[in-house]
């Protein structure tokens, strides 16, 4: 699972520039009413001058942080049109947090004043005394300030909107913890968790907000693997019908199948849903499909034997795939849509889990009851961690602190620090857990209890079990949407 969730310093940057650009416009727009060549009006103008600066560099800061760490993808279950739709709201806003202060700089550098510092350090302008300059950049600036409020009253109310129909849990993805454990008030509801129970042809649906199921959609076959993709489907591997069975989110419906190699299993997407990758065991290979095109493009035989899970690296850059009778990982390259490496871990791998940052994946081996942590930049061993009887399938908190590990040989759910690699704490679940799932605030994880027809929510910020939900037979996959 990649990072649904934005970093504490992306949360932090975004609340604390979003305070102080209100403040600042608001400060701008009461300085017109301020009579000119007055004391008052300069020692408001250059605090206002003095602030901007300060609140540009927050925003360059931002900017930074931005291009080095993808933010989280739109759920697939919203509508196309208001992803686009929330794209270019932020686009703009981006736009207008460059351009405003930008040009009231500029502006301030083309008039005889500059700007005093807080009052107190005289910066000299580097332009020249020009009114006609000055009068452009300075209309500029007041302009974008009015466009600016306008994008951020729409950027407002889609969080009311959000707030007030939580489908998509979009709210949960800037909200400190705090406020998500503290403010309870917000009903911000959670999305749903979607079960794939091979025993039954069946996807079980689960309200994440009261842990109940909600509906049932039928695939028929043996559903296995599963991932959601940008076009607000959930691509779900039949093992026994070699194929992808396409369900529609919104509708709850199954809408179409996409032929696959033979025994498909795990199913993977990358960071922003557009692909879907799907291994398939006796074909030894994994099929790439576009949910663009919702056709496969492209497929990669991989060398390690019987290929189990297929995981895309959080930049979309690679591909983990668990070897079982291999005992490796072997590693696809997505440019070149070729093998690259190959990692010895132990016997049966399973489960594939990276870190939000993409520096290390974490690979479950069943038979050696080992969890292997791996540098994805150099594709080398780090650490093996013991784990549980049977280690299995993985999910990774989205603050990337922890990983969870299903233990189908003793029924529990073992908890990987990533700091030190050791197990923390262990969770008693149902029999035979195989996959699981995180909520996008990492609040609860569920997990697919295979023999006993249950799916087990588990609290990870207290690391206890809550309940267990009743699904259909042999729930193998989770998704949660």
């Amino acid at each position: 699972m990649t990072a649904e969730r934005y970093t504490r310093t992306a949360m932090v940057l975004h609340w604390l520039i979003a305070a102080a650009i209100l403040a600042q416009i608001g400060f701008g727009w009461y300085l017109q009413t301020v009579p000119r060549k007055t004391p008052d009006r300069t020692v408001y103008v250059n605090f206002h001058k003095s602030t901007g600066m300060l609140i540009g560099v927050l925003i360059l800061a931002r900017l930074a942080w931005r291009l080095r760490h993808r933010p989280p993808a739109l759920p697939a279950s919203m509508p196309a049109w208001e992803r686009r739709a929330a794209h270019a709201n932020h686009v703009l806003l981006y736009a207008c947090m460059i351009i405003m202060p930008l040009a009231g700089y500029t502006a301030s550098n083309f008039s005889k004043f500059g700007v005093k510092f807080f009052n107190a350090v005289l910066l000299p302008p580097w332009g020249v005394d020009d009114r006609s300059i000055y009068a452009f950049f300075n209309g500029l600036h007041v302009a974008t300030s009015y466009v600016f409020v306008a994008l951020i009253a729409l950027h407002i109310a889609a969080a009311v909107k959000h707030a007030a129909f939580p489908r998509h849990a979009i709210l949960r993805r800037m909200l400190p913890l705090c406020l998500l454990l503290f403010l309870p008030m917000l009903a911000i509801a959670a999305p749903f968790a979607y079960v794939s129970n091979e025993g039954s042809g069946s996807i079980s649906v689960i309200d994440t907000a009261n842990d109940t199921v909600v509906g049932t959609i039928q695939t028929g076959g043996k559903p296995r693997g599963a991932a959601s993709g940008a076009d607000g489907r959930l691509y779900v591997s039949d093992q026994p019908n070699n194929r992808l069975v396409l369900i529609d989110l919104k509708e709850r419906t199954n809408v179409g199948a996409i032929a696959l190699g033979v025994s498909p299993e795990g199913v993977g997407r990358s960071h922003d849903g557009r692909w879907i990758a799907a291994a398939s065991e006796q074909s030894n290979s994994v099929t790439f499909v576009d949910t663009q095109l919702q056709r496969e493009v492209f497929t990669v035989k991989v060398k390690g034997e019987n290929p189990e899970h297929a995981v895309f690296s959080p930049d979309g850059r690679t591909v983990y795939v668990s070897a079982e009778d291999g005992d490796t990982i072997e590693v696809i390259d997505f440019a070149s849509r070729s093998q690259v490496a190959q990692v010895k871990v132990a016997a049966r791998p399973r489960g594939i889990g990276f870190l939000p940052d993409g520096s290390r994946a974490y690979v479950a081996a069943e038979n050696a009851d080992t969890v292997f942590a791996i540098d994805a930049r150099t594709h080398r061993v780090l650490a093996s961690i013991p784990a549980g009887k049977r280690s299995n399938g993985i999910a990774v908190h989205p603050d990337g602190s922890r990983v969870y590990v299903s233990n189908g040989g003793d029924g529990s759910v073992s908890v990987i620090n990533t700091g030190s690699n050791t197990i923390v704490a262990t969770i008693a679940v149902g029999q035979r857990p195989w996959n699981m799932a995180l909520t996008p605030d990492g609040a609860k994880l569920y997990v697919a209890n295979g023999r006993s027809g249950t799916v087990s929510v588990i609290d990870t910020v207290k690391n206890v079990k809550l309940r267990d939900v009743t699904v259909e037979k042999l729930p193998w996959g989770v998704v949660v949407q």
